[in-house]
């Protein structure tokens, strides 16, 4: 069963990483290396990477939800059908004796 990584990330840490990659996959070199006005544009990309990949796991996260993988039956608890069940076994238990 998937479980919810409830610890907030940390944006500016993530944005940061994320400007690394893009100034040295794009030029080659460290982001501090960059001229200041190429660094602001890849900063703006970087932020917008990150809210992209952010919202893709917010997205696949409620999509889990939604389907009872995550939370069975999507409120931490068994389905109504499952509970039915429960109940009429342990109820018939009762009856015989068991």
């Amino acid at each position: 069963m998937s479980r919810v990584n409830g610890r907030q990330p940390d944006l500016e840490e993530m944005t940061s990483n994320k400007a690394d990659e893009i100034a040295e996959q794009r030029y080659g070199r460290e982001f501090s290396d960059l001229p200041a006005s190429v660094q602001m544009t890849v900063w703006m990309d970087a932020e917008r990477e990150v809210a992209d990949e952010i919202a893709t796991q917010n997205d696949s996260i409620y999509d889990q939800m939604m389907e009872g993988k995550l939370f069975r039956g999507g409120n931490g608890h068994r389905p109504k059908a499952e509970r039915e069940d429960h109940f009429l076994e342990l109820e018939m238990s009762r009856r015989l004796g068991k």
